[in-house]
Parts: structure tokens; sequence; C-alpha cells
């Protein structure tokens, strides 16, 4: 079976006023689907640039990138944007959400960039809403959320398109720690329920709740490792007595 993502020596370099800098140089690997994957490192070290890359946000410099065994350098920009939006959900540490539009208004806004969703726009909002513990919220506006609510928000906003995969930068950056684990067993049970998962975050607790680690320093991979259930079980137990 292929895997859902593959990347092969991929660098990403920016060039500002003719000084290049790497960001990113010779990093391999692959995803399968219904992984769990925490991308980690340090701040500068690559890892939102890489989930950019990989996430369709941004192009490489070198090397290739395949999704579902398809070249993506072969791709034009009308050919990204629509797989970005099919294939793809996302959830930021800011959440993003539109200040003065309804909760329910929120989750449905990748739907309208979407002219094959076929309607039934309602339907799949609940069902996101649902997914996430946040349906009762879903005619207040975003500005009369808490900080946990509105990132069940923005998870459900990734949902509502039903992706392949979830990228989720620095979900719990902006939220205390106890909001921090809910949000993280939100991701946990996505998984459990066959979600791809891709976490870029630089919190080892955080990271602790993914089932492989890829660590990232200066731009290149420095470690990518399985985290075995006992670990996995051990991290739990912490977090509780947290």
């Amino acid at each position: 079976m292929l895997p859902l993502l593959k990347i092969d020596n991929l660098c990403k370099t920016y060039e500002n006023e003719g000084v290049e800098t790497k960001a990113l140089c010779g990093v391999s690997f692959s995803i399968k689907k219904g992984e769990f994957v925490s991308i980690m490192g340090p701040s500068g070290s690559g890892k939102s640039t890489l989930m950019q890359i990989l996430g369709l946000l941004d192009r490489s410099t070198e090397g290739n990138y395949f999704l579902n065994g398809k070249d993506v350098i072969l791709m034009n920009d009308d050919d990204l944007a629509f797989t970005r939006n099919k294939t793809f959900g996302f959830v930021f540490q800011a959440f993003n959400l539109l200040p003065r539009t309804t909760v329910f208004e929120n989750v449905e806004l990748p739907l309208l960039y979407d002219k094959s969703s076929g309607g039934n726009n309602q339907e799949k909002v609940l069902k996101a809403l649902k997914a996430v513990g946040i349906d009762h919220r879903q005619n207040y506006f975003s500005n009369q959320l808490s900080g946990g609510e509105k990132q069940r928000v923005a998870i459900a906003r990734a949902l509502v398109n039903d992706p392949e995969v979830i990228f989720a930068d620095e979900p719990t950056g902006n939220l205390d720690s106890k909001t921090g684990v809910q949000v993280m067993e939100i991701f946990e049970k996505l998984n459990q329920e066959g979600h791809t998962i891709i976490l870029v975050t630089h919190e080892t607790i955080t990271a602790s709740y993914a089932k492989r680690i890829i660590k990232v320093l200066d731009g290149k991979i420095v470690s990518d490792k399985l985290i075995s259930e006992e670990k996995r079980r051990l991290a739990e137990m912490r977090k509780k007595i947290k």
C-alpha cells in the first residue's frame, strides 16, 4: 500500500535581499493513513515550514512530495487549492475564527468554498460540532467563547469536509494545561476513529499524545521514533495527576 504522504530529500530555501536561508534541508519520511504523528522541535527549527509544505500552503525548493502517490510538483495552483480543501483540515494556535460570526457560520466556511460539497451544509456542520462537543454553542458568536471552546470550533471547522488529514499547529499554545488536555483528547479520539493527525508542537506533553514523534532541528530530522504503549500509558498517568 502506498503511503498517504511521502517526501524525499525535501529542502526549502528563503531568499531576502540576496541572502539565502535554508529552513529545511534533506528531509525524508513517509506517513501512512491513520497515523498520529507529532513533528516536534524548538522555535525556528523548521517544523512549521514543513507543515506548510505538507499542507500545500507552500512549495518546496527542492525534493519530491507525493500525496496518495501523486507528485505534488505537477499540480497547478487550482489543483493545489482544490486538493488542500478536500484532503486537509487545519487547526492553528490562534484559532483563526471570524469574530462577529456565529459558531455555525465559522464551521460552514470551508463548505462555501467547495463547489462539489453537494449541499447538506447544515447536516455536515452539526455533525462536526457534535464530534467535538460544541453543538450547543452553534448560535453563539465566536467572541463569546472561551479559548477551549474556540479551539473546539476550529477543530470542527477542520473536520467539516471529512478530510483525510488534520494538521494541528501548536493547538494548545493559547490554552491552560487542563483545557489543553481536553483538546488533545479530542485529537486522540479523532485518530481512533480513523483520521490521520499531524501535530506540530514544541511541548513534550502535547507531543506524547501521538504514536510517533519526528524531531526537527535546524531544518533537519534528528530522530523519528514510535512511542511504545507503555510510555504512552505513563504519559497519560502523569497528565491525570496534573
